[in-house]
């Protein structure tokens, strides 16, 4: 394993916490590293946050702890003798299916680290990590493990619920039938009131499932803040070091200039002074020019992730939606096609209204569009348009993929309809997408043909026409990906 740290002997037996009246244990925590002094940290640390800290070198050694003690969070290393670092994880989350478990990785193991992560894993850390990662990432180890505790709860008391209600509706059935003969009239009422309740019980459902969605999708915006901040911190360094890097390069170039000239060409770094000196500008360059990259994609993360407080009288330019949107969907983009046309309009009306809610109506049809093409040799094209009569800005996204049947064409936009469930879909993208589209006062609209593709409209209110300042009349950008 690469940064390998340099250990001490572990403790003999399991480190207890003391508890004071005045600091509450704040958990139960099990450490498992073949490295002494990375345990002997960890357990420091989490001693000085009110944490209970038990350890051990090796999966075999610790899985003994766990069949005598119940755990909160559990630290594993990835690479360690007699039972690698997945194999523990998958086996104690088995034994104790509640445990949040929290990977420990070195510098060349991020691609293992990303397997535990799928595998169930909560977080990791890289080694070598500081006292406020360790602290970062038992807090949200905590935070996780109570919001899978209290959704479990809720869970239980929603099934209760619906017993009730089971029973409720059986017993409503037997008056009913008991008093068919006498009362007919009557009972055909019933049965229309019984029908109108189900359909109710069938709303409700829905909405309980639209509010499970809605629960995860709050969930990943919290991850996706989190580590957006953690890329934006490294990229900080770098782009504060980097126009240093190049003064340095700057002030000594004429000293290495000099010592060419006199004395010929020499190595640097391997390579002859006389070709480095041409290609060190231009990787200084590519450094700041990725890391202003860096800086657009985590803004544009955080922009999304914002929590909203549902403000509608935002007036937005619906381009920035579309370039945000395929900002956030650059890789999946690539992936699905290598032909991507962009066409906007240059002088659209502000639309008002919310950003981010607009931005996810364009997220959410730029990945049906992606995951329409059959090939990557399939195009899609993302325009915007402005109707002068109707007074409309237009999103149009065509993609040349499979097509909508004629039959589904008028069911795509109701709640949980999908073709794709077996796939992890849940029918919900549309749905949403035509509640957002309602409350800008707009509407989708979607034409299609098997085999031809599908154009798919987002369509919006003006809020009001500002005059052309100068310009064509379109901003037509072209994407060929090879």
């Amino acid at each position: 394993m690469s940064n390998r740290l340099k250990s001490q002997p572990p403790p003999a037996t399991p480190t207890a916490f003391r508890r004071t009246k005045a600091n509450q244990l704040r958990g139960r925590i099990l450490a498992v590293d073949d490295e002494p002094l990375v345990l002997q940290l960890i357990t420091l640390q989490a001693q000085k946050l009110h944490y209970r800290v038990s350890t051990a070198a090796s999966g075999p050694a610790a899985l003994e702890i766990m069949a005598g003690e119940h755990f909160d969070l559990l630290l594993t290393d990835i690479l360690m003798p007699e039972m690698d670092g997945l194999s523990f994880m998958t086996e104690a989350r088995r034994r104790q299916p509640d445990i949040e478990v929290i990977v420990i990785s070195g510098q060349h193991e991020i691609k293992t680290a990303v397997a535990a992560m799928k595998q169930g894993a909560a977080n990791y850390l890289q080694k070598p990590f500081s006292p406020q990662e360790l602290e970062v990432a038992l807090e949200k180890g905590m935070e996780h493990r109570r919001l899978r505790r209290l959704l479990r709860e809720k869970q239980e008391e929603l099934a209760r619920s619906n017993r009730e209600l089971d029973n409720h509706r059986r017993h409503l059935e037997q008056l009913v039938e008991a008093r068919t003969a006498e009362l007919a009239e009557a009972n055909r009422q019933l049965k229309e009131d019984l029908k109108a309740r189900q359909r109710a019980e069938r709303e409700a459902d829905q909405r309980r499932r639209q509010l499970i969605e809605a629960d995860k999708l709050a969930s990943l915006g919290i991850l996706v803040a989190g580590v957006a901040h953690e890329i934006n911190n490294p990229n900080n360094f770098i782009t504060m070091n980097t126009p240093l890097l190049q003064r340095i390069w700057q002030d000594t170039s004429a000293i290495l200039e000099g010592h060419l000239e006199s004395r010929g060409d020499f190595t640097v770094a391997g390579l002859p002074y006389s070709e480095l000196r041409e290609y060190v500008p231009e990787l200084l360059t590519g450094i700041i020019d990725g890391s202003e990259r860096i800086t657009r994609i985590v803004r544009n993360l955080n922009d999304y992730a914002r929590q909203s407080a549902a403000e509608m009288s935002q007036l937005f330019d619906l381009n920035q939606v579309v370039r945000a949107a395929l900002a956030l969907l650059s890789s999946p983009l690539k992936k699905a096609t290598h032909h991507l046309r962009l066409e906007l309009a240059a002088d659209l009306p502000p639309i008002k209204g919310n950003f981010q809610r607009a931005e996810q109506v364009a997220i959410n049809l730029l990945q049906n569009a992606c995951q329409a093409l059959t090939s990557a040799e399939s195009a899609i094209t993302v325009r915007t348009e402005y109707n002068p009569g109707q007074k409309q800005v237009i999103l149009k996204i065509v993609d040349k993929g499979c097509g909508i049947p004629a039959r589904n064409i008028e069911k795509i936009q109701d709640p949980f309809f999908t073709t794709k469930r077996d796939c992890g879909g849940t029918g919900l993208g549309l749905s949403v997408s035509a509640g957002i589209m309602e409350e800008h006062g707009g509407r989708l609209h979607f034409t299609s043909a098997r085999g031809q593709g599908t154009t798919a409209s987002a369509i919006f209110p003006a809020a009001c026409r500002q005059p052309n300042a100068g310009g064509s009349d379109q901003d037509l950008l072209i994407i060929n990906k090879n």
